[in-house]
C-alpha cells in the first residue's frame, strides 16, 4: 500500500491529540488517586509549564505539517525568490492555479503522475521531508541575526557550430574560420552553480534589516571559462512597505529586464543592456496608489568600472566621481507571488545612467568619455499561462552595462562607442511544470564608431523547454542561433545547442 503525504499529515494529527488526552487524563487520575488517598497534592507549577510547553511544540509541528506549499517556501526561502538560476532572479512565472482547481484529463493520468492524491501537477505536489536529526544548525556570532543557505548545483552542455566567447558562456562569436576549418565546439561544466546566505536581522525604527551574499563558481574574470569564485550580490538592506535603503554589490539599476535562458551571459551582449553587478549606495521609494497600483522609484550611485565580464575594461578608468542610475517604474493589478518574488501582473519602467570614463596614452593624451544611457523595459503576463516581456535601450560608452557588444570605446581614438538595442520574449505555460521561452536580442553599436577589428553587431535567437520536475529539480534544454559582425574581420554565425540540470537547495 502507498503512503500518501494525507496519510502522513492525518497520523501526526491523531498522536498529537492522542498524546494531549493522555497528559489531560494522567494529570486527572493522578489527582484523583491522590484525593482518593486521604491527601491532596497539587501538580507542580513547573510541571504544568513543562507539559504546555510540550503540547504547544505538538501542536506546531502539526501546524506546521499542514501548511501549504507555498507557505513553508516563502518561510523557508533565501528572500522570498526561489534565486535557482540567475535567469530566474527578478522574475517571477505566472501564478497558477490553486491545486484544488486542476483538472485531469483522467484518473489513469492523475494516477500516473503520483498526484492522485494531492490533486496537483507533479511539480507541486509536496517532497517528503529529510529526516530530522539533532545537530548543530547555522548560527552566527551576533545574536540578532538569522542565516538561512540556499543554492543551487548545475550541469551545462553546450554544443555549437560557430565558436563562441567564451565556450561555456557565449556571448558572441569568434570571427569567422577561414573556408575548411571546422569551428564547432563543446562544454561541459558547472560553473553556474551557486551557494547564497540570507540575513534576517532585527527591526528598528519602522526597518527590517537584512542582507544577502550570492557567489557563482566562475572566475573573476568569466570569458577567461574556468572555474573560481564570482560574487554576484554582497550587501546590507533596512526597508519597509514604503522604502528601502541598501549598500554594497547589487545588480544594475539601469535596464533590469531580463530573458529567461539557460546561459549565464543571457543576451548579455547581445539586446541585454544592465543585470551587471556592481558597487552601489541605492534608495528606492514605493508609492501604493492602490491594490492593484504601485509606482516605484530606485536611484543609485554605483561604481563606474567593472570587469568581471570583460578583462579589457580594466584598462579603463573612473574620473573620479560615481555613476548615477535611476528607475520610474509602474506596476498594474493584483500583487502575486510571495516575498521578494511578488509582483504585479504588468509593469513599466524607464531608467537611464550618466557618467564618465576616462582614457589615458601614457606620454600622448588623456581622453574624458561620457557615458550616458536610456532603456525602456516591460512585463505583461497575460494570463496564467502565457505572457511576454522586453527591452530596449540606446546609449554610449555602455560596455561595462553589457552593451554595445561589450566595448566601450574606440581604443584608436578612445571615444565612447555609440549603440542600441534591445529585446523580446514571448513565454508560455503548457502546465505548471513545463514551460518555454521564445525571444530575440540585438546589439547594433554605430560602425564608424567601432575600431577596426571591432564587433558592429550581435544577435540571438532562443527557444527553450524548461520542465520542474519538482520544488529541487530541474532540465532544460535550449535551441539558438547567433550571428556576429566585425569591422574588417570575417562574420560569422552558427546555431547551438544546450541542455542543463539543476538540483536546487
Amino acid at each position: 500500500m502507498k503512503i500518501y503525504p494525507s496519510h502522513i499529515n492525518a497520523l501526526v494529527r491523531c498522536t498529537v491529540w492522542a498524546l494531549a488526552l493522555l497528559i489531560v487524563c494522567g494529570s486527572l487520575q493522578t489527582a484523583a488517586a491522590q484525593k482518593f488517598g486521604g491527601e491532596t497534592v497539587e501538580v507542580s507549577r513547573e510541571r504544568m509549564l513543562a507539559m504546555e510547553k510540550e503540547l504547544s511544540y505538538l501542536r506546531a509541528r502539526d501546524s506546521d505539517r499542514q501548511l501549504p506549499d507555498y507557505l513553508t517556501a516563502e518561510r523557508n526561502s533565501a528572500s522570498g525568490a526561489a534565486l535557482v538560476s540567475h535567469n530566474d532572479i527578478g522574475l517571477s512565472p505566472p501564478t497558477p492555479p490553486p491545486c484544488e482547481a486542476m483538472e485531469f484529463p483522467s484518473e489513469s493520468f492523475a494516477a500516473a503522475c503520483n498526484c492522485s492524491s494531492c490533486r496537483c501537477y507533479p511539480c507541486q505536489c509536496p517532497l517528503d521531508p529529510k529526516p530530522c536529526i539533532e545537530c548543530p544548525h547555522v548560527s552566527t556570532v551576533s545574536p540578532y541575526f538569522n542565516v538561512r543557505v540556499f543554492g543551487a548545483l548545475k550541469l551545462d552542455m553546450i554544443f555549437g557550430s560557430a565558436r563562441a566567447i567564451s565556450p561555456g558562456t557565449p556571448f558572441f562569436l569568434f570571427p569567422g574560420p577561414t573556408n575548411g576549418f571546422d569551428d564547432s565546439y563543446v562544454s561541459v561544466h558547472a560553473r553556474q552553480s551557486m551557494l547564497g546566505a540570507a540575513l534576517d536581522g532585527p527591526q528598528f525604527g519602522g526597518f527590517q534589516s537584512g542582507g544577502q551574499l550570492l557567489v557563482m563558481f566562475f572566475n573573476d574574470n568569466v570569458i577567461a571559462d574556468q572555474y573560481g569564485i564570482l560574487p554576484l550580490q554582497a550587501y546590507g538592506e533596512l526597508r519597509n512597505n514604503d522604502w528601502r535603503f541598501a549598500a554594497g554589490l547589487q545588480f544594475d539599476v539601469f535596464a533590469p529586464g531580463a530573458p529567461t535562458m539557460l546561459p549565464f551571459s543571457a543576451l548579455a551582449g547581445s539586446g541585454n543592456a544592465g543585470n551587471a553587478f556592481r558597487g552601489q549606495l541605492r534608495l528606492e521609494r514605493f508609492i501604493h496608489v492602490s491594490d492593484i497600483e504601485q509606482w516605484t522609484m530606485q536611484f543609485a550611485m554605483s561604481e563606474p568600472v567593472v570587469s568581471t565580464i570583460n578583462p579589457d575594461f580594466r584598462l579603463l578608468e573612473d574620473n573620479g566621481w560615481p555613476n548615477l542610475e535611476g528607475r520610474v517604474a509602474l506596476g498594474l493589478g493584483p500583487m502575486e507571488g510571495m516575498g521578494a518574488a511578488a509582483m504585479r501582473p504588468m509593469e513599466i519602467g524607464m531608467s537611464s545612467v550618466v557618467g564618465q570614463l576616462r582614457n589615458t596614452d601614457p606620454g600622448v593624451r588623456q581622453v574624458v568619455a561620457n557615458v550616458f544611457g536610456f532603456s525602456t523595459d516591460f512585463r505583461w503576463n497575460i494570463c496564467e499561462t502565457y505572457g511576454m516581456k522586453g527591452e530596449l535601450y540606446a546609449g554610449q560608452g555602455l560596455g561595462t552595462y553589457n552593451a554595445g557588444v561589450l566595448q566601450n570605446v574606440n581604443t584608436s581614438t578612445l571615444q565612447a562607442i555609440r549603440s542600441s538595442g534591445g529585446f523580446g520574449e514571448f513565454f508560455y505555460y503548457w502546465t505548471p511544470c513545463l514551460h518555454s521561452h521564445f525571444g530575440y536580442g540585438v546589439d547594433n553599436p554605430i560602425n564608424r564608431d567601432v575600431n577596426l577589428g571591432g564587433r558592429t553587431f550581435n544577435s540571438t535567437y532562443y527557444a527553450n523547454a524548461l520542465w520542474d520536475i519538482n520544488q529541487t529539480f530541474r532540465i532544460g534544454c535550449e535551441l539558438s542561433y547567433r550571428e556576429t559582425d566585425y569591422r574588417g574581420l570575417n562574420d560569422n554565425e552558427g546555431p547551438g545547442f544546450q541542455t542543463q540540470v539543476q538540483w536546487a537547495f
